[in-house]
């Protein structure tokens, strides 16, 4: 990089200015706006150390208005001298980048110059890889010649991780320590863009005189949404300045569900039919593309050592995940797979013992071939509990754990986590303990309950990550990058960043800074708008006074800064975001106005039989409900109908549901399966004055599971009811005696009996009774209270129920 005339000129003019400061002591970067310094890098620089000196001259210049040249040749004019990355003169100088993982830094200071130093080495994908979207055929054609199998192409998404420059895997350690130098001098980055930066202005900048090595104390630093081949340039500048990894040395290229590519393709379905879950008397070869598999086949078992050992030998990864498919909960039904699982242990565990006897095989004949790789699975869903029947992991299974610290709250939540932690590190052999968390910052999606709500938690961030220090590897953030979901996140982000670099420092102290620099003369208000989001967002959807609550506060911040100044830009473009969340605020003051309302009759029932048959005289005399199609409302192919009455401290509904009966699809015969939910059945969804809600599910062979919702999915909570069907010529019908237990159940015994009272006109119970129709040729979901949604979990759709 040859210098130009004219910088020569006005460097020699600052010379003396120069050797005047340092005779006072100090050596200068710049001074009175003119610079003192000339950054430095190497004449083969890897781009992310040229890019490091770029953006250290960018930011020095805003600064102060100096702007300093850079250069491959130190020259004697100049008095101060900023090594960024590797070069010649720190080679002589003895300073290193050895020991510097996973972006780790030095900043090392001398008399008159500055070394700014970390491993910058710049990634070259893996042969074969796609070049883009279509070029798919050529990559598949040369893995399946180097592997010998139908396995699925394993990097389909790697060119979507490159662009403006740049890879996601590129090792950018210098750059990291650039951006430390600068956020010593005040600069901060608190979300994408210009509305997001801070830039002190100095016309004076002093050459540092301490020295730092800065390793994180977390190696895998990446959400999900970051992918600078998709992503705008202010995303993924935003992205290298909070010094995030995608973790190549930890993990690789594959973060979950590493099995679909042993059975995606159709060659291995028609093949090996036997690798895959047999439902109803098919192997189910089509769920999202891949089917499920059956865990007792030996051959599927077998095709994943294979597919592990490839990825190892071509491409080097240090890990391979062998997860199977997102959505698996339901044990296969062959003979094989017969009494594997275990209801007992509820939505979590049940499918426990089963997957990771399964997982710890294939990492057992894995390691006998490389010892020195992991093999990966997530606690996740069904399989989130720890196995009973294994004592002791194998040394190269890599546990991913699976977690939403937004929920942490609540302290038994935040307790439950941190004993299954501990579980699970019991599980593996001490020098081998290590897991990364799978975290969930998805609050910001549209259809997320709590979608356009302030979601803020930078104390729950804070304490989790102190709890996780020294035991997890890192973190990867499956989270929503659409529309302004900045507005919000960009807090909860740059706390976790920090945090990933230092999970020690107080989050008290940080969060008063970024009130001061964010908000200026609204950082008070803010302050208060924010600490109330934090202690009550869970209750937004519910709870339409602390609604009115956060837009006041944020309306008596917004009044503090003029409305065209960064501070007022800044919350008005939170104030955007949170517009929806007044459309809930106007559905809570309504209410259920509208929602369907069905009687349940006392004094009648008298010579009631439970057979599931609907056959005594009194059904003919009560009235009930009919369901319509859940999205649109119209009548559904086939009909349904309940009534109910009161009886005994119970409430009894009869449901009955035409069809044909020769074209049933019962998918189970036993209690508590989740394969239940493959066929066909009805559900009932009952919130009581106490309790919101529970789910009670049956299909025509009479299989029943019921759950309380209430913060969850808890399989293990019994409503202790009394259920039989029938089958007839025209359908099925069922019958359900449901004991009321007391509204203080709850706090007596969660896992058992119904939490309520008899529902009146004053104080009724809200319902929804829903079915859904599972045939070859598609799905019908109906419901009593359309939801308007592919779905019939929406609390304010349930219909008014009482007892008369």
């Amino acid at each position: 990089m040859k210098r130009s005339k004219s910088t020569c000129m006005i460097f020699c003019l600052l010379v003396a200015a120069g050797l005047a400061a340092e005779a006072r002591g100090a050596s200068f970067i710049a001074k009175d706006g003119n610079p003192l310094a000339e950054i430095i890098i190497a004449t083969n620089a890897p781009r992310a150390a040229k890019f490091a000196a770029e953006e250290l001259q960018a930011y020095i210049e805003k600064i102060s208005g100096a702007k300093l040249a850079i250069t491959n040749e130190a020259g004697k004019e100049i008095p101060v001298k900023i090594y960024v990355g590797k070069s010649k003169y720190t080679d002589g100088l003895k300073i290193s980048d050895e020991g510097l993982k996973h972006g780790a830094y030095k900043m090392v200071p001398g008399r008159d110059w500055l070394a700014l130093i970390g491993q910058d080495k710049a990634f070259t994908p893996p042969e074969p890889h796609m070049r883009g979207r279509d070029d798919l055929p050529r990559a598949l054609g040369e893995w399946d010649k180097l592997t010998g199998e139908k396995f699925g192409f394993p990097h389909t998404q790697l060119y979507k991780f490159h662009g403006q420059g740049f890879w996601d895997y590129d090792e950018r350690g210098s750059l990291n320590a650039v951006y430390a130098f600068l956020r010593s001098l005040g600069v901060r980055w608190y979300m994408p863009g210009d509305l997001g930066e801070i830039v002190p202005q100095k016309k004076n900048i002093e050459l540092p005189k301490i020295e730092r090595t800065v390793h994180p104390d977390f190696a895998l630093r990446y959400p999900s949404f970051m992918r600078f081949g998709i992503m705008s340039r202010e995303n993924v500048l935003w992205q290298l300045r909070m010094g995030f990894n995608k973790g190549l040395d930890v993990v690789g290229f594959d973060f979950a569900h590493g099995m679909n590519r042993v059975m995606a393709r159709d060659e291995m379905k028609e093949a090996h039919p036997d690798y895959y879950a047999l439902y109803n008397g098919k192997r189910d070869t089509v769920f999202r593309g891949t089917g499920k598999p059956c865990l007792s086949s030996e051959g599927l078992l077998q095709a994943n050592v294979r597919y592990a050992r490839k990825m190892f030998d071509i491409y080097g990864v240090p890990h391979v995940s062998t997860m199977p498919q997102d959505g698996y909960g339901a044990l296969c039904q062959c003979d094989l797979c017969k009494g594997k699982d275990d209801p007992g242990r509820g939505t979590k565990g049940h499918m426990s013992d089963y997957v990771w006897s399964f997982e710890n095989r294939v990492a057992q004949e894995v390691f006998k071939t490389h010892p020195d790789r992991k093999i990966g699975c997530a606690a996740y869903g069904a399989y989130e509990l720890v196995p009973t029947n294994i004592s002791a992991l194998s040394p190269n299974l890599l546990l991913t754990f699976c977690q939403a610290r937004r929920d942490f709250y609540d302290p038994k939540k935040r307790q439950y986590y941190a004993d299954l932690r501990k579980a699970w590190m019991d599980k593996m052999p001490e020098k081998s303990r290590q897991f990364w968390v799978y975290e969930y910052y998805l609050h910001t999606k549209p259809t997320s309950v709590y979608g356009y709500m302030p979601v803020f938690y930078p104390h729950t961030i804070a304490g989790d990550m102190r709890s996780l220090k020294g035991q997890c590897l890192g973190e990867f953030i499956d989270m929503n990058w659409e529309g302004n979901f900045m507005a919000v996140d960009h807090l909860n982000l740059y706390v976790t960043a920090q945090y990933w670099w230092d999970a020690g420092q107080d989050i008290d102290t940080l969060l008063e800074e970024y009130y001061d620099l964010f908000y200026g003369p609204a950082r008070k208000e803010m302050k208060a708008f924010i600490d109330y989001s934090e202690a009550n967002w869970m209750d937004l959807r519910n709870q339409p006074e602390k609604i009115d609550k956060v837009f006041d506060l944020l309306e008596k911040a917004q009044g503090k800064a003029p409305s065209d100044s960064i501070y007022g830009r800044r919350m008005a473009f939170l104030a955007d975001y949170l517009k929806p969340l007044k459309d809930l605020r106007a559905q809570l003051a309504k209410g259920r106005e509208g929602n369907p309302e069905a009687r349940a009759y006392s004094q009648v029932g008298k010579d009631f039989k439970l057979d599931g048959k609907l056959d005594e005289e009194f059904w003919k005399n009560i009235g009930g409900g009919g369901l319509s199609e859940v999205q649109t409302g119209t009548p559904p192919a086939f009909g349904t109908s309940f009534k109910a009455f009161w009886k005994d401290n119970a409430i009894v509904f009869g449901i009955q549901c035409r069809d044909m009966s020769t074209n049933l699809n019962i998918a189970t015969a036993r209690n508590d399966d989740g394969n239940l939910w493959n066929g066909d059945c009805v559900e009932l969804l009952i919130e009581t004055q106490a309790h919101s809600y529970y789910q009670l599910s049956i299909n025509p062979a009479g299989a029943f599971a019921d759950l309380d919702r209430k913060g969850g999915l808890e399989t293990l909570w019994s409503s202790h009811a009394q259920v039989a069907t029938s089958i007839g010529e025209d359908g099925w019908s069922a019958e359900m005696l449901i004991p009321v237990a007391d509204e203080a159940q709850d706090a007596v015994d969660p896992l058992n009996g119904l939490a309520g009272r008899r529902p009146t006109k004053t104080y009724p119970w809200y319902i929804n009774v829903c079915r859904q129709r599972v045939r070859d040729n598609g799905k019908e979901d109906s419901a009593w209270s359309p939801t308007g949604k592919n779905t019939f979990h929406d609390t304010l759709k349930f219909g008014k129920l009482y007892v008369e």
